[in-house]
This record gives structure tokens, C-alpha cells and sequence, in this order.
């Protein structure tokens, strides 16, 4: 039913107001995209190198686009993560399960082709708990794993009071501050990122070094024992990285960083009507750490991941 081609840059705007149409439902939603048009629209400019080289699209007779799949490469790490499949077509379609899976199997197989997945053994999807032909495609093509992950979101009355809280944290706990310029601090919030999060979307280095624009911030005691990262939104401040050195959990540290995080970013480029966090399945201390500052359960994704043989077994 559809022809698949590489996408152009001329595509990026019709593209764009597919993701954001299909993330509105949950059987189709992507865990690394938002909803709304400013936040894909950053996240697919945000693809490392340029979109069009990274992304192939679905097309009917006429050309109108009607799927897509994006790959966010890593060429140091060996890794790509896709964004998506997405596939659209007509609602009561007779067979929609065949049309979807159809076309997924022809995006992958096409963008996997692309000169930027070149050497890349490395994959990873990531999408809603209810997105069941992910799943399917999932398993059909080799990932494995399923992990699942809490989106945790605090908002309304509960964010306010925490922005301009800062007075209540526990004796002994230390200030923080945005990520400095000193090279030995950048340097040791580069190694405890490797430590606390091997094989991310990014290294500790990129994070340092602004890859992905992070904001960042440190808590000090004789050299830094934690940190936080995240960035805005068109509506949220999103925490995506939070780390303290093993010797000074449970000590506060943790929600202080939280709390000084989100201060920065509204510093930095003003206020959201919400903050979020993704979580694993099983970290209970986080889970504990969020929702005592006010976070709450909003919804579940599942990541799968395909690796070369050599890499799963290291």
C-alpha cells in the first residue's frame, strides 16, 4: 500500500504533525518523543546529524507521507535508538495489523540501509505499555529484554511550592550549583555519569560538554557527590539524570538536586506547567525519592533491545 523512500528535509514539517497526531494515542505512542509540536519538532532537529539522513518515510501514490522511522545514531557507542515506527492509515481499516507490521518490517529493513547505520549493531524501541504492535514487531525482529519504565509528573500546586522551596532541606545536606567550568568538576560529574548510567543516550562527556543542551547541576562535599540533568520542554522541565555517590544516599542529597534542577531550567528559560521523570521498573529508592517530593505515576513504557551477539554477552 505504501512506497518506502529516504525522507528529505522537505518532509520534516508533514512528519512532524504525523508524530504529534499519532503520540495522542496511546497504541502508538514512542517513549523518546513528547506530544506536542515544539517538543517533536526539537527532539527530530535534535537527531544527531542531519534528520533527513537519519530517517526514511512511508509514502502513498501521491507522495503524502503516511509513516516514518528515525534513527538517533551514536557512531562512537555503536547504538541507534529508533523513533518509531510510526504508521498512520484509515481508521477501521479491514487490516490494519497487517498494513502496520507490513510497513514496519519496510522501514526497518530501509533504514538500516542508510549510510549512517552503517556498523551499527546496537538498536533499541521504546514505547507505551499499550502499544502492542511494538511489541510484536519487537519480537519478531530479534530485541529482547522489555524493560519496563514510570513517567512520574508533579504539577499545579505541588511544582510551585517546590520551585520556590529550598529552606527545608536536612541539616548537613549541601548547596547546589549549575554545572561550573572548573574541568576537575566537569571531569568527576563525567565519571559518576558512566558509572551510575553506562551505555545512555549519551556519555558522560557529551553531557558535560552540552551535546544535547543538559542542563546540569552539583552538589559538592570535598568534591562532587552528585548531580542532575535535564531540559525544558514546550510544557515540562524534564529530569532525565539523577546520580549520588553510594556513600551519601538517603541523606537528602538526591531531592535537593531535584529541587535545584528544576530551579535552573525555570531560571534559565522560564517556567512549565509540569515536571517529569522516567524511572525503571524496580528502582524503588528513586520511585521513593520522586514521590516524596510530590511526583505521581502517569504512565508506562517498554524499551527493547537488539545487540551483535559480541556486545550482549559483554
Amino acid at each position: 500500500m505504501y512506497t518506502i523512500r529516504p525522507a528529505s528535509a522537505v518532509d520534516f514539517t508533514t512528519v512532524v504533525e504525523l508524530v504529534v497526531r499519532l503520540q495522542a494515542r496511546p497504541e502508538h505512542f514512542i517513549g523518546y518523543h513528547g506530544v506536542t509540536e515544539q517538543e517533536v519538532t526539537d527532539e527530530l532537529s535534535g537527531v544527531t546529524g542531519a534528520w533527513a539522513d537519519n530517517a526514511v518515510v512511508a509514502v502513498d501514490s501521491d507522495d503524502d507521507v503516511h509513516g516514518v522511522l528515525t534513527a538517533d545514531v551514536d557512531a562512537d557507542l555503536g547504538r541507534a535508538w529508533l523513533l518509531g515506527p510510526y504508521i498512520d492509515f484509515p481508521d477501521g481499516h479491514p487490516a490494519a495489523d497487517r498494513l502496520w507490521h507490513s510497513t514496519a518490517d519496510e522501514l526497518l529493513a530501509k533504514v538500516l540501509g542508510l549510510p549512517s547505520l552503517a556498523g551499527i549493531d546496537d538498536l533499541e524501541l521504546y514505547g507505551h505499555r499499550k502499544h502492542r504492535r511494538l511489541a510484536d514487531f519487537a519480537a519478531q525482529h530479534g530485541f529482547t529484554g522489555g524493560a519496563v519504565s514510570r513517567v512520574f509528573v508533579l504539577d499545579g500546586s505541588a511544582l510551585r511550592s517546590l520551585m520556590v522551596r529550598d529552606a527545608e532541606q536536612p541539616s548537613g545536606v549541601p548547596g547546589v550549583r549549575a554545572l561550573p567550568d572548573d574541568p576537575r568538576v566537569r571531569d568527576a560529574v563525567a565519571a559518576l555519569h558512566e558509572r551510575s548510567f553506562p551505555g545512555r543516550t549519551i556519555s558522560g562527556r557529551g553531557l558535560v560538554e552540552g551535546r544535547k543542551d543538559h542542563v546540569v547541576v552539583v552538589a559538592e562535599h570535598g568534591g562532587v557527590i552528585g548531580y542532575a540533568a535535564g531540559y525544558p520542554q514546550d510544557d515540562e522541565l524534564y529530569v532525565d539524570y539523577v546520580a549520588v555517590d553510594p556513600g551519601k544516599r538517603s541523606a537528602g542529597v538526591g531531592g535537593a538536586l531535584i529541587r535545584g534542577l528544576l530551579q535552573e531550567m525555570a531560571l534559565r528559560h522560564g517556567p512549565r506547567g509540569q515536571a517529569a521523570a522516567v524511572i525503571s521498573l524496580g528502582n524503588d529508592a528513586s520511585e521513593r525519592m520522586f514521590t516524596r517530593l510530590g511526583f505521581a505515576l502517569h504512565l508506562e513504557l517498554v524499551s527493547y533491545r537488539r545487540q551483535a551477539a559480541s556486545k550482549a554477552a559483554g
